[in-house]
């Protein structure tokens, strides 16, 4: 069995710490600023479409506090590292409906046809950036995970075999030690 050595894995680990920072500084920064009334520019957007995917059910009021909650969660557990896996699938989310702008208000993102992008479609279209780079962190955290759990589980056998080694007599005698 080959070894990575060790700079090359802290190496690849920098690369997703740093991609994992600074997509939650983005999402910290956008979210905090929808806390407070006028100061997000993508405030009236935001309200706009959520009262459209929502049929007005929630107030537009409480739809940007939710929405802020929701980014600066987002954000702050990238930044941390916390649940990482959960925050990207989150953001992922977040950004499927990032998108809904385009087929909702298309009089305001696109200009004379489907490549004419206003600047608040080319600002919508620049998430595909976002996209790539969530969609890289959630395989890295699935290939993490899945190595994870494997030595997990063959931690827990061989815990397990040296339990019942040291505490049952027959199985002591009659089971290989490795």
């Amino acid at each position: 069995m080959t070894t990575r050595p060790f700079w090359k894995h802290m190496k690849s680990n920098s690369k997703n710490n740093f991609l994992s920072i600074s997509i939650g500084f983005v999402y910290l920064w956008f979210g905090m600023l929808k806390f407070f009334p006028d100061l997000s520019p993508a405030e009236g957007l935001a309200k706009n479409t959520i009262h459209s995917l929502t049929l007005g059910i929630i107030p537009d009021d409480v739809s940007i506090l939710l929405l802020a909650l929701w980014e600066t969660l987002i954000g702050t557990f990238l930044i941390v590292r916390l649940l990482r896996r959960t925050a990207v699938l989150l953001a992922l989310i977040h950004m499927v409906f990032t998108f809904a702008p385009l087929l909702l208000f298309p009089d305001e993102t696109f200009n004379q046809g489907p490549f004419y992008l206003t600047l608040l479609g080319q600002y919508i279209m620049k998430n595909l950036i976002i996209v790539a780079a969530l969609v890289l962190l959630y395989k890295e955290e699935t290939v993490h995970a899945k190595k994870g759990q494997l030595s997990n589980a063959l931690g827990l056998k061989v815990s397990f075999q040296k339990f019942l080694q040291r505490n049952i007599p027959f199985v002591a005698k009659h089971v290989h030690r490795p």
